[in-house]
Formats: structure tokens, sequence, C-alpha cells
């Protein structure tokens, strides 16, 4: 739409033709640069384009058809949930790749999404969360008990740190073979450099916001747990607090809840700081970042937006955490229709025949299920769950 100053002493149909003059010009320099945009404006007059829904209201921007980057660190129940994500994505026209670890490529591609390989071994980072309990003091008392874990684990994130970078601005290095794959999409094998306008990321990815800086690009960071914004209602999740309720929204629980937000990522900082900020300078060309607890937490301090992926029906909103942080629900591949039954393939028929048969035999049974997380001691937790039930 023109600024004021475009259409200065400009009146009527004049200052209608302005508008519409300005309008052109714009796209047509986003069609010389090779952008792939919709065009649709408030004005009258103005060509419908096909496929577009005549009762959305129209804008007065100019609304993109973007280049999607989801950057994914974690096991097979962290890449599914944004599968459906970048199926709807798609959907409403935008370019998706999920950049996340290699053992991943099948999942993401046999759904035709874009992939690229971010590094890291998913299982190992899962089996080091657990065998630290998932808590910063686990963190230290793994440390010290054997230096080499911690070393190898501080290695194998600075890989997934950096490869972040080619996840926004490089081809898949597989892309000249997509041609010998059965479920590439043929946009997916005519144009495989790929550069992003957006990133969405979950938190494990610590350079999202680095790579987001070094293309001017926006970034929303999803997860299905709290993480960045501080509440008192609830602990961090790698603090290793209670999760008790607190007495007193001003009492000591409550403000070890808020803090230990910041502590987590200043921990982090600190780790990491001086690596990232070589980082920056040698490969994304962007000043450092101070190396003190101010600038700890920048997702929180730049107000990035922050959807947490469960019900609020669930875990409501906590009432201090601000309007950027949304309770948006679980991510599924269902549309919101009444499923009555899901298509099963004939391999799984056979394969869960048992199964199956028992769960079609009476009332619909609780699933309680634990994603792909290594669990240490399945023999007490198979009990715990049989007790309370």
């Amino acid at each position: 739409m023109a600024t004021a100053a475009d259409t200065e002493g400009v009146s009527g149909d004049d200052q209608f033709k302005k508008e519409e003059e300005i309008r052109a010009g714009r796209k047509a320099l986003l069609i010389k640069a090779g952008s792939n945009y919709n065009f649709r404006s408030k004005f009258a007059g103005d060509d419908m384009e096909e496929g577009i829904d005549p009762s959305v209201d129209d804008l007065d921007f100019i609304l993109p058809k973007l280049n999607v980057c989801i950057l994914i660190v974690g096991t097979h129940g962290d890449v599914l949930p944004f599968c459906s994500l970048a199926k709807q994505l798609q959907e409403h026209g935008h370019r998706v790749r999920i950049a996340t670890h290699d053992v991943h490529r099948q999942t993401v591609t046999s759904r035709s999404i874009e992939f690229y390989p971010l590094a890291g071994d998913p299982k190992q980072l899962s089996q080091w969360t657990v065998e630290s309990g998932g808590r910063i003091t686990g963190e230290a008392r793994a440390a010290m008990a054997d230096p080499s874990v911690l070393k190898k684990k501080d290695a194998m994130l600075k890989e997934i740190y950096t490869s972040c970078w080619g996840a926004v601005s490089e081809p898949d290095p597989l892309s000249p073979y997509y041609e010998m794959f059965g479920n590439m999409n043929d946009s997916m094998k005519s144009n495989p450099n790929f550069v992003a306008d957006a990133v969405i990321a979950n938190p494990p990815c610590q350079t999202a916001l680095d790579v987001c800086e070094a293309l001017a690009i926006p970034l929303h960071i999803m997860f299905p747990q709290p993480w960045y914004y501080g509440t008192v209602e609830y602990p961090h999740p790698f603090s290793g607090l209670s999760y008790d309720k607190p007495a007193s929204s001003t009492g000591t629980q409550a403000k070890a809840n808020y803090a230990s937000y910041s502590i987590f990522e200043g921990v982090l900082h600190a780790n990491f700081g001086s690596f990232i900020n070589q980082w920056r300078n040698a490969t994304l060309k962007l000043p450092p970042i101070p190396w003190n607890h101010n600038f700890a937490n920048q997702i929180a301090s730049c107000n990035i937006p922050f959807s947490a992926m469960w019900s609020p029906s669930f875990c409501p909103k906590p009432q201090d955490w601000p309007e950027q942080c949304q309770v948006v629900g679980t991510f599924t591949q269902f549309t919101g229709k009444a499923i009555t039954k899901v298509e099963l393939s004939e391999e799984d028929t056979i394969k869960f025949a048992d199964l199956i048969k028992w769960i079609e035999s009476g009332t619909p049974p609780v699933f309680i299920g634990f994603g792909s997380m290594v669990i240490k001691d399945t023999t007490s937790l198979q009990q715990m769950i049989m007790d309370a039930a």
C-alpha cells in the first residue's frame, strides 16, 4: 500500500491509479527477483487468483508464498508433529523444508516434504538425556564421573548448531540423486536450491536465531514443553525443580520456577557462547553476542513468538506469559473431521494382528506413550503405570 508521501497531493481517481502503479512496481520487482508470490489487495478490480476462497477478505498487502524451513533436533516423536504442520503449510501454497537428523530422512520425504540433514545422532542424544536425568545437576554429575562424555556431547551439539546454516541456505547434499528417489515431487527435483524466508524451530536448535539474523528473516519457536519464557507456575523441564503447584505466586518456589528458565539459558550461553560467536563471525559474518547473563536468553529478550504444542485443556497458558506465547494444541495428521478408523497398511495389519484383535474386542483402552525416549528402568515404569491403573 502506498505511503502518505507517495500519494501527497493526489486525490480521487488519480490517487487510486497511484496506488495501483506502486503495487504494480513492487510486484514487477519481486517477479524480477525470482520470487514465488501470490498477490492480493483490497482494491476493487483486481483479478481474483484461481483457487483463492472469495469469502476470505482481501488483504491490503502482498501475501507471499514463503520458503519455510523447520529446524528440528530430536527423535522420531519430535519430527512427526512437524510433518503434519509442514503438510498444512504446503496446502497454503508454501514451500516447506524439514531439516533434522539424517535418520529421519525417510520419515520426511515419504510425505513429499523437502529434507535437509542436520548433524547429530538423536538416539545418542536421548541416551545422554536419560543418563543425566534430564537435569542441569545431572549433566554436572555425568561430566564429573566421565569428562569424555561431556566432551563428546559438546562436540555433537556444536556440529548440530553449525549445520543449521546449511539447512536454511543450501541444497540438500543428496539433491543430485533425487531422480533415483521415487517419493520426491516434481518441485523437489526441479529446484533443489533453497533459501529460507522464515524459520520454525524447536529449542534444541540453539543457533536458529543466529541464522535468521544472518538472513534477516523471522523465527517462530514451537515445542511441546515450556521453554525460554519464565513462569511462576512451573519450572524449566531441565531444572530438576518440583512440579508441585506453588503456594503463592510471590513465594520462594514461584520465584525459583521463574528464574529456572533464564538460569538454564545462562548455562548454555556460558558453555557455547564463545564457540557460537566465533562461528557467527567466520561463517555468518555477524558481530559477536556479548558474553554475559544479560544476553543469555536471546529468544525472550527479542520477543520471539513461542507456540506451546499441548492442549490448553490439559495445561492452560500461564498467566504471566507474554502475548507472543500461545498454547496452540497438539499437531496431528488429522484434519478435525471425526475419526472412525485409521487405515493400516497390509504389513501393519499382519504384524499387529493380535493387538488389533484385542483392541477391537472391548472398550477403547487408554494409551500411555513415551515417544522415542530411551527408558532406563522399564520394569519400574511398567509397575508405576499398572499401579496407577
